[in-house]
């Protein structure tokens, strides 16, 4: 069996399969690698989310300045992804939003309304809360960010 991935470019992709050529763009390639993904192992979606909330959980009770390094360090659209995915939660909302200028609150809620109107697609989620959950990890190893439960 001929199984190939080939990157055309920054946003190209091409899957070979046997004799059959695709041209993908990277969000399309995202969301075969996350199908590919949840059919392999079908009770890692549970997993996932349990460690996307305990990295909400975590960063209510996180300091200051590491709230500040992980939105520095985080892209505009994985911040936004942690805001949409921390809606339920007051605290957290109030902790992101109150270590972001005025001018980067009004930008994040305006995004917010605009690309979540009809939710997000779930791959996107994953990669992004991925991401995040690796940039907090890095920043707790570095000792910027200190990361504990919000309950002790």
């Amino acid at each position: 069996m001929v199984l190939e991935i080939k990157k055309l470019g920054d946003e190209a992709f091409e899957i070979v399969f046997e004799d059959q050529r695709v041209v993908v763009d990277k969000d399309a390639l995202e969301r075969l690698h996350a199908k590919i993904g949840d059919v392999l192992d079908p009770g890692a979606e549970e997993g996932r989310t349990e460690r996307y909330l305990s990295l909400l959980d975590q960063l209510q009770g996180a300091n200051d300045s590491g709230i500040q390094a992980l939105l520095s360090s985080a892209t505009h659209n994985d911040i936004l992804v942690l805001l949409h995915s921390s809606e339920d939660n007051s605290e957290l909302q109030k902790k992101l939003y109150s270590n972001m200028s005025e001018n980067s609150v009004k930008i994040y809620v305006e995004d917010l309304l605009f690309q979540f109107r009809e939710g997000g697609p779930g791959f996107r989620f994953d990669e992004a809360m991925s991401r995040l959950i690796r940039t907090a990890e890095k920043l707790a190893d570095e000792g910027t960010l200190d990361i504990k439960t919000s309950g002790g």
